[in-house]
């Protein structure tokens, strides 16, 4: 039983984003580029995309308060706070792609004083291998009472 378990988890490993399990003679040798942005709404009532330099940002709370908040105070782990500069992917495109997009829900769900961002974005640039980039788009689920 245990064997069966364990020759389960190898074959399907490329099933798994970071292919736990898996056996990959060569690590693969990516980089990203993680840029963070604000959905809030403009003085004409639509919506517009807010660079977040730095992964931090100001914004008013349900008083009517202005306050800090900041993309550190819920993401811990370096490699998912490195905004606007490439850097490799330490776990592999795939896996680093899934924990951006748990990161970027948790702090969605957890910045409940920001009144004003209904939601999340992560432009990510991805270089696969050395090949040409290509962008990827992340977003949080729509924040209630955000932006009304």
């Amino acid at each position: 039983m245990w064997v069966s378990a364990q020759v389960a988890l190898v074959i399907t490993a490329d099933r798994r984003p970071d292919g736990a399990f898996g056996f990959r003679m060569f690590s693969e040798s990516s980089t990203i580029k993680i840029v963070l942005y604000r959905e809030v709404a403009g003085e004409d009532g639509q919506r517009k995309r807010v660079h977040v330099e730095g992964g931090v940002w100001s914004a008013r709370d349900a008083g009517g308060l202005k306050r800090r908040f900041a993309w550190t105070d819920r993401v811990r782990r370096r490699e998912l706070a490195w905004f606007d500069t490439e850097m490799s992917t330490k776990y592999g495109t795939n896996a680093q792609l899934a924990r951006l997009q748990a990161a970027l829900d948790d702090v969605a769900t957890h910045m409940a004083d920001d009144a004003e961002t209904r939601r999340f974005l992560l432009e990510v640039t991805v270089r696969h291998n050395g090949r040409e980039p290509y962008v990827v788009h992340l977003a949080s689920a729509e924040r209630a009472g955000a932006g009304s």
